[in-house]
Protein backbone atom coordinates (compact mmCIF):
# COMPACT_ATOMS: atom_id res chain seq x y z
CA UNK A 1 0.00 0.00 0.00
CA UNK A 2 2.83 2.44 0.38
CA UNK A 3 4.41 2.07 -2.50
CA UNK A 4 1.33 2.50 -4.20
CA UNK A 5 0.98 5.91 -2.79
CA UNK A 6 4.66 6.33 -3.47
CA UNK A 7 4.17 5.67 -7.14
CA UNK A 8 0.96 7.81 -7.11
CA UNK A 9 2.76 10.84 -6.08
CA UNK A 10 5.69 10.12 -8.09
CA UNK A 11 3.24 10.03 -11.11
CA UNK A 12 1.53 13.26 -9.79
CA UNK A 13 4.66 15.07 -9.32
CA UNK A 14 6.17 14.04 -12.60
CA UNK A 15 2.93 15.35 -14.71
CA UNK A 16 3.66 18.86 -12.91
CA UNK A 17 7.59 19.26 -13.90
CA UNK A 18 7.51 21.58 -16.34
CA UNK A 19 5.24 24.04 -13.66
CA UNK A 20 6.61 26.52 -11.53
CA UNK A 21 7.65 25.75 -8.44
CA UNK A 22 9.50 22.46 -8.97
CA UNK A 23 11.37 23.30 -5.73
CA UNK A 24 8.53 22.86 -3.95
CA UNK A 25 6.99 19.59 -5.54
CA UNK A 26 10.28 18.04 -4.89
CA UNK A 27 10.31 18.64 -1.76
CA UNK A 28 7.48 17.08 -1.07
CA UNK A 29 8.31 13.82 -2.79
CA UNK A 30 11.42 13.93 -0.65
CA UNK A 31 9.30 14.48 2.81
CA UNK A 32 6.81 11.57 1.51
CA UNK A 33 9.89 9.53 0.64
CA UNK A 34 11.35 9.74 3.30
CA UNK A 35 8.44 9.35 5.49
CA UNK A 36 7.26 6.48 3.87
CA UNK A 37 10.94 4.69 4.18
CA UNK A 38 11.61 5.44 7.60
CA UNK A 39 8.00 4.47 8.95
CA UNK A 40 8.28 7.62 11.76
CA UNK A 41 6.12 7.46 14.99
CA UNK A 42 4.87 10.21 15.77
CA UNK A 43 7.05 11.48 18.52
CA UNK A 44 10.08 11.00 16.23
CA UNK A 45 8.14 12.69 13.22
CA UNK A 46 7.75 15.32 15.74
CA UNK A 47 11.43 15.65 16.89
CA UNK A 48 13.02 15.18 13.12
CA UNK A 49 11.43 17.23 10.65
CA UNK A 50 12.09 20.45 12.44
CA UNK A 51 16.08 19.75 12.41
CA UNK A 52 16.06 17.86 8.93
CA UNK A 53 14.43 20.93 7.95
CA UNK A 54 16.78 23.42 9.45
CA UNK A 55 19.53 20.94 8.05
CA UNK A 56 18.20 21.17 4.56
CA UNK A 57 17.79 25.08 4.49
CA UNK A 58 21.50 25.09 5.85
CA UNK A 59 22.39 23.07 2.92
CA UNK A 60 20.46 24.85 0.80
CA UNK A 61 22.38 27.95 1.68
CA UNK A 62 25.42 26.51 1.40
CA UNK A 63 24.68 25.65 -2.35
CA UNK A 64 23.47 28.87 -2.66
CA UNK A 65 27.16 30.37 -1.48
CA UNK A 66 28.81 28.21 -3.63
CA UNK A 67 26.90 28.88 -6.99
CA UNK A 68 27.57 32.55 -6.06
CA UNK A 69 31.14 31.66 -6.61
CA UNK A 70 31.19 30.69 -9.82
CA UNK A 71 29.13 32.93 -11.41
CA UNK A 72 31.69 34.91 -13.43
CA UNK A 73 31.95 31.56 -15.51
CA UNK A 74 35.33 30.89 -14.43
CA UNK A 75 35.89 26.86 -14.27
CA UNK A 76 36.32 25.63 -10.28
CA UNK A 77 39.57 24.71 -9.41
CA UNK A 78 40.01 21.24 -7.66
CA UNK A 79 40.77 23.08 -4.25
CA UNK A 80 37.67 24.99 -4.62
CA UNK A 81 35.43 21.73 -5.39
CA UNK A 82 36.96 19.89 -2.16
CA UNK A 83 36.44 22.82 -0.22
CA UNK A 84 32.82 22.68 -1.19
CA UNK A 85 32.62 19.23 -0.73
CA UNK A 86 34.34 19.77 3.30
CA UNK A 87 31.98 21.92 4.04
CA UNK A 88 29.15 19.37 3.01
CA UNK A 89 30.69 17.02 4.87
CA UNK A 90 30.99 19.68 8.10
CA UNK A 91 27.47 20.62 7.76
CA UNK A 92 26.47 16.81 7.92
CA UNK A 93 28.35 15.90 11.06
CA UNK A 94 27.00 19.07 12.95
CA UNK A 95 23.30 17.59 12.38
CA UNK A 96 24.01 14.03 12.60
CA UNK A 97 23.92 14.09 16.43
CA UNK A 98 20.68 16.20 16.46
CA UNK A 99 19.23 13.62 13.93
CA UNK A 100 20.22 10.93 16.02
CA UNK A 101 18.71 11.94 18.83
CA UNK A 102 15.50 12.84 17.22
CA UNK A 103 15.50 9.23 15.29
CA UNK A 104 17.51 6.66 16.48
CA UNK A 105 21.00 5.68 15.39
CA UNK A 106 19.22 2.74 12.98
CA UNK A 107 17.02 5.14 11.73
CA UNK A 108 19.65 7.47 10.82
CA UNK A 109 21.53 4.84 8.83
CA UNK A 110 18.03 4.21 6.95
CA UNK A 111 17.80 8.56 6.65
CA UNK A 112 21.00 8.18 4.55
CA UNK A 113 20.25 5.20 2.87
CA UNK A 114 16.58 6.59 1.86
CA UNK A 115 18.16 9.92 0.39
CA UNK A 116 20.35 8.56 -2.19
CA UNK A 117 17.53 6.67 -3.18
CA UNK A 118 15.41 9.15 -3.57
CA UNK A 119 18.28 11.34 -5.25
CA UNK A 120 18.45 7.78 -7.97
CA UNK A 121 14.57 8.45 -8.00
CA UNK A 122 14.27 11.59 -9.09
CA UNK A 123 17.12 11.44 -11.56
CA UNK A 124 15.17 8.48 -12.52
CA UNK A 125 11.58 10.23 -13.29
CA UNK A 126 13.58 13.34 -14.59
CA UNK A 127 15.58 10.73 -17.52
CA UNK A 128 11.52 9.14 -17.91
CA UNK A 129 10.10 13.19 -18.71
CA UNK A 130 13.14 13.60 -21.51
CA UNK A 131 12.05 10.83 -23.34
Amino acid sequence: MKNTILILLTLATFSTFAQPRNNEKIEAMRVAFITNRLNFTPEESQKFWPVYNAFRADMKTLRKNFRADDKDGTPLTADQRLEFDQKKLNLKLTYKPQLEAAIGKEKMNQLMAAEEAFKKELVRIMQERRR
